[in-house]
């Protein structure tokens, strides 16, 4: 069953109205009526609900009455009546107007009427007239000056096969006029050249048809002006004949090749359309990341190549199929549409429209497989204007649907590689966990029992000065064990959202004192210097916090440091941050480590029996950062390591003076 996790629309013709809304393209040339063409476009646009564009194409040669001024004022008044402005470049305005109709699924083309002459007209073909030719399957709109208009279907009338036999007619004069003026009626191989060259214009601009009458009339008019007996059809010589007859045959292999040359290049025009096409989805594709990202790409490219209605269906965890994108140029499937991609997922073939199989179903659904099987299910419904179905289009379908099976595949293995590393990380931190706290809950729990069982057996033998010791022994392995259980805790409280510390202005100087107050006993007989300049002012923080980043930064270096070596502690104001440091003597941190070591359940040498969880710098980053600073690690000068926090400093301090301020 197909599911469609899109909301439905407000209503049965709402849906009907966006599959079939309508695009106009309205042409821009310094014409007088080109005004009246955007006015009218504009009201067209707005009775029908289509987005229109205003488009002018700029030539190399423009012509001597085209005033880019007047071509500027219309497309202002296009984008001041809500249309877009498009400008174009090519040698041929008409070619490339339509072209850009059809390739952005206009089915309305407005064009301003000529003010040409019929004499003009009917020797030259007029711009509508040109717009008629190529624009096959579009509507024309032929706007007058005065803002009447003519509706003409895009196809070829009989106006045009007028203009283009009058075209012939006019080569063939006028290669008539060049031979007398320029042979005599000796030099009949110059002639025929010339005539020759005459239908291979016509055959290059105006088509088959009209070649074919430009070499009937040159075979008549060389007969008539140039072989005796002049001006009468019969000859005198029957060498003639054959001459007719290779006339003939020249032009009509010459007319095959050219309309050769005219279908390779219109063929190579289109498959270098396609082939930029899909260049431009897989270079989209390429750096898009997401499954849904990919898809909104792929639907918006294989939409504006086929001017079709595209759909993506994607196996859910229960394996059904069901839509995935919405947006422009999708549509929704269901009914006989969800029964034919049912039957090309489990058949893994192609069917619907313009297959052997489901013919009448109004989309064709392809299967999209990847490297390692199928993915989904691609769906393309053409419009009616565009249904063609040529080889090469099917081709040119069947690699965008290998293109789109290889961009989902992809984003699935990003997708179930990041889940895989989110596992792994998870394990190994709850390995990590399991393995530190494990061990530093045991240690200080075995003492613990072992001097409290001692101490309850009531041994008469036992000392004062024992039992005093074993009474040290478990209140110091205590302490250790209510370290740990904290930073659990804390380490807990900054994994479950953002910390916000209670910011007040204390001197630091205290908090200090409060973190060796603290770890007065692990400290022991060390020397131990705290170095505070006699000007250091108040920092806004939270005391209890900061107190806890001083006891972790003091408590690593005494694990990590032998026990006859010094530790300092100093603080530097650095105008608008106060900069702490903790200095050992110890072995320092290596620069690789300098980054890692901040990170939960990550210590220097796990192997060794210093105890501790790896928790303790990664609290000290996270109460850091809340505050708004930093913390860092780096070597001391003469060996060891030094870590440094920044806390910065509000701009208002407080205006009362402080106790810590007082002169002795």
């Amino acid at each position: 069953m197909i599911q469609d996790k899109r909301p439905p629309t407000s209503s049965p013709e709402a849906a009907e109205s966006d599959r079939t809304s309508e695009k106009l393209v309205v042409c821009i040339d310094a014409g007088a009526s080109s005004a009246a063409a955007v006015r009218a476009a504009a009201s067209l646009a707005g009775r029908l609900g289509a987005e229109w564009r205003a488009v002018h194409v700029e030539t190399p040669a423009p012509a001597p009455d085209t005033f880019p001024e007047r071509v500027t004022e219309y497309l202002r008044l296009a984008q001041q009546l809500g249309g877009d402005v498009v400008r174009l470049s090519g040698t041929d305005p008409v070619e490339e107007v339509v072209r850009y109709a059809k390739a952005h699924g206009a089915r309305i083309l407005v064009t301003g009427n000529s003010t040409r002459s019929r004499l003009r007209s009917f020797f030259a073909p007029s711009f509508p007239e040109e717009v008629l030719r190529f624009a096959r399957g579009i509507d024309v709109y032929v706007i007058s000056e005065q803002g009447t208009e003519r509706r003409r279907r895009g196809t070829v009338g009989r106006h045009w096969d007028r203009a283009a036999s009058g075209a012939a007619i006019l080569a063939v004069a006028v290669a008539t006029g060049l031979a007398a003026f320029l042979f005599d009626r000796s030099q009949l191989s110059e002639v025929v050249m010339v005539y020759l060259l005459a239908v291979v214009v016509v055959s290059l601009r105006f088509g088959f048809w009209p070649s074919i009458i430009a070499a009937g009339l040159s075979v008549l008019s060389f007969d008539l002006l140039f072989v005796p007996p002049y001006l009468h059809l019969g000859v005198e010589d029957s060498r003639y004949l054959v001459t007719f007859a290779v006339m003939f045959g020249v032009a009509f292999a010459m007319i095959g090749l050219t309309k050769r040359v005219r279908d390779q290049a219109i063929g190579a025009r289109q498959r270098e359309t396609r082939t930029a096409r899909l260049y431009a989805m897989s270079s989209e594709l390429a750096s898009t990341l997401g499954i849904a990202q990919m898809l909104e790409v792929a639907v918006r490219h294989i939409h504006d190549a086929f001017q079709a209605d595209v759909a993506v269906l994607l196996p859910n965890e229960a394996g059904e199929l069901e839509t995935a994108v919405d947006g422009r140029g999708t549509f929704v499937v269901e009914g006989t549409e969800s029964r034919v991609a049912e039957w090309v997922w489990t058949q893994e073939r192609s069917a619907g429209l313009g297959t052997e199989v489901f013919p009448g179903s109004e989309g064709e659904f392809l299967l999209l497989r990847g490297s390692r099987g199928k993915v989904g299910i691609l769906g393309i419904r053409p419009s009616r204007d565009n249904a063609s179905s040529d080889r090469e289009e099917r081709q040119l379908l069947n690699t965008f649907a290998a293109q789109l099976s290889s961009a989902v595949e992809r984003g699935q293995l990003a997708e179930a590689g990041q889940r895989v590393r989110v596992e792994m990380e998870t394990e190994r931190l709850r390995s990590s966990l399991l393995s530190s706290v494990s061990h530093d809950l045991r240690t200080p729990l075995g003492v613990i029992t072992g001097a409290t069982s001692t101490l309850l057996q009531d041994d008469p033998r036992l000392l004062p000065n024992a039992r005093r010791e074993l009474l040290e022994s478990a209140h110091e392995e205590a302490n250790r064990l209510n370290r740990l259980v904290g930073n659990l805790l804390d380490m807990t409280r900054l994994a479950s959202g953002p910390l916000h510390p209670k910011k007040e202005w204390h001197p630091l100087d205290e908090a200090v004192g409060v973190a060796l107050n603290r770890l007065e006993p692990q400290l022991g007989g060390r020397d131990v210097r705290a170095l505070l300049p006699s000007d250091l002012p108040p920092v806004p923080m939270d005391a209890v916090l900061v107190e806890q980043v001083l006891i972790n930064l003091l408590d690593n270096a005494v694990k990590y440091t032998p026990s006859s070596s010094p530790i300092e502690i100093s603080a530097l104001w650095r105008g608008s941050t106060v900069e702490v440091a903790v200095r050992d003597r110890g072995p320092g941190v290596p620069v690789a480590e300098r980054t890692r070591i901040f990170e939960k359940f990550h210590r220097l040498k796990p192997e060794a029996s210093v105890g501790g969880a790896g928790l303790g710098l990664a609290i000290c980053r996270g109460i850091v950062e809340a505050h708004g600073g930093r913390i860092w690690v780096d070597e001391r000068e003469g060996g060891g390591a030094a870590f440094r926090f920044s806390l910065p400093l509000d701009e208002v301090q407080p205006l009362v003076p402080a106790p810590w301020l007082h002169a002795s």
